[in-house]
């Protein structure tokens, strides 16, 4: 949160220590309201296994925006940016699903701010296929622990049901990032990740 704009809120400590200088009180101290700051990218895989879920990503993108187009006092976060990937980022992420207009992901991370950006994956992590694909969890832990170092916190919504991650990519990727089921409290748990902490406060993690 970052206090910005006008002095609209009542400012109680500053108010008492005029009041106790001055002997009276005059009139209170204001103070600009706070404002959440939050900067949330959106990165989603496409295409391939994640063919039948376009539609809940296109929904995702759309829940995320209007979190960011509430009033300014209400909004959850203050900018949202998306992104797309093909399996797992290796290079490259995409400006548009149909992967044509890419940008180094190296680009994307030095324009962020550290202690502000959070990120949320929309993938299926390999369990749609079913199987465990040594490479892809190697590749997806590259790719996670540079994210540790250039964001805040990083959580993951899979829209394959737990029960179907068993036994797949998805079963060891979920041991290096907080990972829910895409559904009403999976989605709030999510966003309860990247608007608190990296310690997991909610619901027990999966």
């Amino acid at each position: 949160p970052l206090r910005q704009g006008l002095p609209v809120e009542l400012d109680i400590e500053a108010t008492v220590q005029q009041t106790a200088l001055q002997g009276f009180l005059l009139e209170p101290v204001l103070k600009p309201a706070c404002f959440n700051q939050t900067e949330l990218l959106l990165l989603c895989d496409f295409d391939g296994s994640m063919v039948p879920f376009h539609g809940l990503s296109r929904q995702l993108a759309k829940v995320v925006t209007r979190l960011a187009l509430t009033t300014l006092t209400e909004k959850r976060f203050a900018h949202v940016g998306f992104y797309y990937f093909h399996n797992c980022p290796i290079e490259y992420l995409y400006r548009d699903p149909y992967l044509f207009d890419e940008i180094k992901i190296e680009n994307v991370f030095s324009r962020v701010h550290l202690n502000r950006t959070v990120v949320l994956i929309f993938s299926d992590a390999g369990a749609a296929r079913g199987g465990y694909n040594e490479k892809r969890e190697e590749l997806t832990k590259k790719f996670l622990d540079l994210l540790k170092q250039k964001v805040r916190h990083t959580a993951w919504l899979n829209p394959l049901p737990q029960e179907r991650w068993y036994d797949t990519t998805a079963d060891a990727i979920k041991n290096l990032v907080p990972m829910f089921e895409f559904s009403h409290s999976g989605l709030q748990d999510a966003i309860s990740i990247l608007q608190k902490s990296s310690m997991y406060v909610g619901r027990e993690r999966r």
